[in-house]
């Protein structure tokens, strides 16, 4: 299986663990990521109208025209790239005014849509499967799991893999690998992440809703998809702890990282030194 592969710009950055997983997991399912050349950000949270179209328009156009990708599907691991190149995929091919007006731009944004977008998720739990999964496993998870899905995976709605608001491929990934997920209420309610730069109350307070329910489900970590959603989970669960004066040392994972200590893959090569809570919990369950 191969794909055009779109890393994003936290791939190399804050959320390097999430990249280092994707690539180990997807080396062990046989899936070829062929990095898209000359990519650039696709405007995060930041970007908007004909900005963000302009954006992403340009990697897709690259995608389609590239001597190794043309002809193959555009994966994405973070939520956030995902929604964007997904949605002005979706927008381009319906609407012939926009295209036209994106192309005029600079040629380079000249994107005919051809391809298809997907997240990595759809494509280990869809692609490869739960019995690909099964049959690969070395060391059953064995643990407690709450799926977190985050507000964006399962959107644009007109372009889904999943229930926007029940989505089920993680959890399905997760069993196949012998973890027992649970019934996680707030699975695709947002974590407040986008709000964090201008208004920390409320976006303390969304997360501190994931994290409460995730302490009295008494689950060994959480598992994410998305860069920003385990930046909210993990790396502020501290100030969230002392501001709420609650305790919570919740492991927040990739479910990549999970699916590949599932698969035997070191603790190294999964980038799993690099998140803030310690995963001790996970791993010492994990046998």
């Amino acid at each position: 299986m191969r794909y055009a592969y779109y890393p994003g710009c936290t791939a190399h950055t804050t959320s390097k663990e999430y990249e280092m997983s994707v690539h180990a997991v997807c080396e062990e399912l046989d899936i070829e990521l062929i990095e898209i050349e000359d990519w650039n950000c696709c405007g995060a949270l930041e970007a908007t109208g004909l900005l963000l179209y302009a954006l992403n328009a340009r990697t897709l156009a690259l995608s389609e025209k590239g001597e190794r990708t043309k002809g193959l599907d555009v994966v994405a691991a973070c939520n956030a790239c995902y929604i964007n190149l997904a949605r002005t995929n979706v927008e381009l091919k319906e609407n012939e005014e926009l295209r036209k007006k994106i192309s005029e731009i600079d040629a380079s944004l000249d994107y005919k849509g051809t391809l298809n977008v997907r997240h990595i998720l759809d494509v280990i739990a869809n692609d490869v499967g739960e019995e690909k999964i099964k049959s690969k496993v070395k060391k059953n998870l064995g643990i407690k799991v709450a799926p977190y899905y985050g507000c964006f995976i399962g959107r644009p709605s007109n372009a889904a893999f999943d229930d926007p608001d029940d989505p089920t491929a993680m959890d399905r990934v997760l069993e196949a690998a012998g973890a027992e997920v649970v019934d996680f209420r707030r699975k695709a309610k947002c974590c407040g992440g986008g709000l964090m730069m201008f208004n920390p109350e409320i976006s303390y307070a969304m997360t501190r809703m994931i994290l409460d329910e995730a302490k009295r489900a008494d689950v060994d970590c959480i598992s994410v998809a998305c860069p920003l959603c385990q930046m909210m989970l993990d790396a502020k669960q501290q100030d969230i702890e002392e501001k709420y004066n609650e305790e919570y040392r919740i492991p927040v994972l990739y479910f990549t990282q999970l699916l590949g200590l599932a698969l035997g893959i070191s603790e190294g090569k999964l980038g799993l030194g690099k998140v803030i809570v310690s995963p001790k919990r996970v791993l010492d369950k994990v046998k």
